[in-house]
């Protein structure tokens, strides 16, 4: 019988576990992979939610973790027709196997245990005991626990047993990774919006000795991608060392509406597993870790008063959901001034980025 199972070791899950386990509450973490595991996210540590409470809970990143460049010196918004504009920002640039490791590692240190190859099925709780049933190696088993941390992503299985009924539209975004490097600058994140538009986009980042396209339009912006980027010296008939993807939940409208809320009685799901993405970027790791250290905060609140998490968690992730909703209003902003021409939409465009940086 544990207290705690965290499900997912990305950063939401990993401050978490660490969370509870300090807190002297028996904590289990299961990661679907065995760790190091590769994850599709540009590891940016953006804004002051990811960057602080990295610190607070892990410490100063080590070098070996980082790359080259090891921090960004901000992101540059590239318009066609318009000059391209700076947002400064500095962000520590890593891949996330090795980021997402060292945060485990770590909280692994505080007491939390970890199974890894752990495959989660199914959720469910009845009289106050959440069970879990998972694939461990080739055993079927069911684990009781008092709670259960949903931190498994996009395509989360705690979310789709908590709710089944729930219909989830997706955005996939592409990641190819090609040798060499471009000439751009290389200690800034490059976002393109070659349609004049919001989206469909592509961005591009260098990390140690390659060069990294991203994007949900990768397929759609392919001949905008190959003529825009030749000029920076892009071969289009080069091929990437690798491809990969991965499932981003679109959900900031059914949360906005309280169609959706991410909890129920002892159940409470965080970062991608709730949706709790920032609109524009969509980068999560910021959301990730400030949904963990309030679903941690809500479990020992819930054992003192003998409460159902799902209460407290909720209620505290109300000012969490106003950001997001602040910043969702952004996307109709976007549409309209591109509607009209390229330099309200350029200015616009840099200052709905700018605005979500300086939080997550």
């Amino acid at each position: 019988m544990y207290d705690v199972i965290v499900v997912g070791g990305g950063p939401g899950g990993a401050v978490a576990a660490q969370r509870c386990a300090q807190g002297k509450l028996r904590t289990l973490l299961l990661e679907r992979k065995k760790l190091p595991r590769d994850k599709v996210c540009s590891g940016m540590v953006m804004g002051p939610w990811a960057r602080d409470i990295i610190q607070q809970e892990f410490g100063t990143i080590p070098p070996e973790v980082l790359v080259e460049p090891c921090q960004l010196s901000g992101h540059m918004m590239h318009v066609p027709g318009m000059k391209s504009q700076r947002i400064m920002c500095n962000t520590p640039l890593a891949w996330r196997k090795d980021l997402d490791f060292w945060m485990i590692q770590t909280a692994r240190k505080a007491g939390v245990e970890l199974w890894e190859g752990a495959r989660v099925t199914e959720v469910h709780q009845e009289a106050g005991v959440c069970t879990t049933t998972l694939m461990h190696g080739k055993k079927l088993r069911e684990l009781k626990s008092r709670f259960v941390i949903g931190a498994d992503g996009g395509a989360s299985a705690v979310r789709k047993s908590l709710f089944p009924l729930i219909k989830v539209a997706y955005s996939v975004p592409i990641r190819e990774c090609y040798a060499g490097a471009l000439n751009l600058e290389k200690d800034y994140f490059h976002w393109f919006f070659p349609k004049l538009r919001p989206r469909p986009r592509f961005a591009l980042n260098h990390k140690d000795d390659c060069f990294l396209i991203e994007g949900s339009g990768i397929k759609e912006l392919r001949d905008e991608i190959n003529h825009i980027l030749a000029k920076y010296g892009f071969n289009p008939h080069s091929k990437p060392l690798w491809r990969d993807g991965c499932q981003i939940p679109r959900l900031h409208e059914a949360l906005i509406s309280g169609a959706f809320s991410p909890a129920k009685g002892n159940i409470l799901l965080i970062g991608d597993a709730a949706g709790l993405l920032f609109p524009i970027t969509f980068e999560g790791i910021g959301t990730a870790l400030k949904s963990g250290i309030l679903a941690a905060g809500s479990i020992a609140r819930s054992i003192k008063a003998s409460r159902a998490a799902a209460e407290i968690y909720l209620r505290d992730l109300k000012p969490v959901l106003k950001i997001i909703e602040g910043f969702h209003s952004w996307n109709k902003k976007l549409e309209l001034e591109a509607a009209r021409e390229a330099g309200e939409f350029s200015k616009t465009l840099k200052a709905a980025y700018a605005q979500t940086l300086k939080v997550g």
